[in-house]
């Protein structure tokens, strides 16, 4: 169904490949844990959370991907350098997915998490969320001094707000940028801030992918977090039918990975993708090729 220019990277994150062919590599989906305003968590300077409940929430979590055969990875978003710390030596316990550090743009809560990760031995399955064009050289080669060895890359700034080709130029730069550091493991966040960036952030994982290779998707989520209008106008439940058709649209035009918000959305969402993921692999049919047994279209039926 897609033939692209570049030869096509499979990463291995941990236990979770990432990229490829669309249709026979299985669609990553990640979720965000300990978020502002997470009912997780009780004190979020300090990273204190209900252990029970996050363990219930991941296991809840754990059966969803199993059942659908879309592999699971975690946003761990932390406030400060503690909490960040507390939340990265928690997760290391009780799951074995792969864990993406994600400061909000704090350099300090980054390597702080970074720190942690290092010390508990699970480098392998730890990803930096994100290098932006403003992230300074110095602190990416503290961090792949630490072991980095995986990182998003965020392509996106105020000036590619309505443009896919500047997009695509960041994830050249910040690409080669993070490649000559040493940090080979690269996914390419294409940016979404609303409802028509949603567009050219898809417009711009296609061009990505077919010029770069490496695995690319966004946040569509943000889509639906900033349209004011949906509730109001359409109800309550009209959200969950705009979290699954904004996660569906990357995905039909070939990401390979989509961060879809808070993980109590993982039973909307895991389902409608599983069924997207089936749907292509059986474009392969008419070439005899099929994806192997634990994709989705094995698990769903």
């Amino acid at each position: 169904m897609y033939h692209y220019s570049a030869v096509q990277k499979t990463l291995e994150i941990g236990r979770v490949k990432i990229g490829g062919q669309p249709g026979l590599t299985p669609t990553v989906l990640i979720g965000s844990v300990f978020y502002s305003k997470d009912k997780l968590v009780q004190d979020p300077k300090k990273g204190t959370v209900q252990r029970s409940k996050v363990e219930e929430a991941i296991e809840q979590l754990s059966k969803i991907s199993d059942a659908t055969g879309l592999p699971s990875m975690l946003d761990v978003v932390g406030a400060t350098p503690d909490a960040m710390k507390q939340y990265i030596s928690l997760l290391s316990d009780i799951t074995e997915m792969p864990l993406l550090i994600d400061g909000s743009g704090s350099n300090e809560v980054n390597l702080a998490g970074l720190k942690r990760a290092s010390e508990l031995g699970i480098m392998e399955r730890v990803v930096l969320n994100s290098i932006v064009p403003e992230t300074d050289p110095s602190i990416l080669e503290e961090m792949h001094g630490l072991g980095l060895k995986n990182a998003v890359v965020l392509a996106f700034d105020s000036e590619s707000m309505a443009s896919s080709k500047k997009r695509l130029r960041i994830a050249e730069e910040l690409l080669n940028r993070s490649l000559t550091i040493g940090i080979q493991n690269i996914m390419i966040d294409t940016g979404v801030v609303d409802m028509l960036t949603l567009g050219i952030a898809c417009k711009a994982l296609r061009d990505t992918k077919d010029k770069l290779g490496f695995p690319v998707g966004c946040g569509a989520h943000n889509a639906v977090n900033t349209w004011v209008g949906l509730v109001p106008k359409f109800g309550r439940e009209a959200r969950d039918v705009a979290l699954a058709g904004s996660s569906l649209m990357p995905v039909v035009l070939g990401a390979d990975f989509v961060l879809y918000g808070p993980i109590r959305h993982a039973p909307i969402v895991f389902p409608s993708i599983a069924m997207i993921d089936t749907a292509l692999s059986g474009v392969f049919l008419e070439e005899g090729i099929r994806p192997d047994r634990q994709h989705p279209r094995f698990r769903i039926g």
